[in-house]
């Protein structure tokens, strides 16, 4: 039988601020604020406590997302943010895929080749997520502007990552969704060579 997830979801508190959503997960509460209309140009994906599959997205201004998952590998997380919870999988083949909680599929990443993927978005048009040498990923629009950069933060037995904005990003509607995938597409690489 499959344990189930440690996460609870509270009622915010009036103190918490508008669209405030407080998530307690292995025992620690953690208050989720929107990004806001100032977005900062660098993120920051944290993993708490060593060998936890709990990673957070924080800013100078707070957290702004929270991933988790229950077993051995990376293969399902959730994604809870400041107005809904995401499903996050992972096939055996490496396509990563961003769901709501009803099941609807927002974002695909297929498994693709010599370092280029695909990112497929239910919303618009498909974008490029490609890896380089020297440790960092970028996400790219169809004319290869970047849009994002995830640059791997050293940590001692855990995964955390910088996220360099470029202010094309900062503007999309769907950001929050695009930095959950591809953090994810990122964990889900495998490390056995320099990417």
């Amino acid at each position: 039988m499959r344990k189930r997830s440690r996460v609870i979801v509270n009622a915010p508190r009036p103190e918490a601020g508008p669209g405030m959503r407080e998530v307690e997960s292995h025992g620690e509460v953690h208050t989720l604020s929107p990004l806001g209309e100032r977005i900062p140009a660098e993120l920051y994906w944290q993993q708490p406590q060593v060998l936890r599959r709990e990673w957070t997205l924080v800013s100078e201004r707070g957290e702004h997302a929270l991933l988790h998952g229950q077993g051995f590998t990376r293969r399902h997380l959730s994604a809870e943010t400041p107005n809904a919870t995401w499903v996050l999988s992972r096939g055996w083949v490496g396509d990563v895929k961003l769901a709501d909680a009803e099941g609807r599929e927002l974002v695909a990443v297929p498994h693709g080749w010599l370092g280029k993927y695909r990112v497929e978005l239910a919303s618009g048009p498909t974008l490029i997520w490609r890896r380089h040498w020297g440790f960092h990923h970028t996400l790219e629009d169809q004319e290869g502007h970047e849009l994002l950069r995830i640059t791997r933060r050293f940590a001692f037995l855990r995964f955390q990552a910088t996220v360099t904005l470029s202010e094309a990003a900062r503007t999309r509607d769907d950001l929050l969704e695009l930095l959950v995938v591809t953090f994810f597409a990122w964990l889900s690489a495998p490390r056995g060579h320099a990417h």
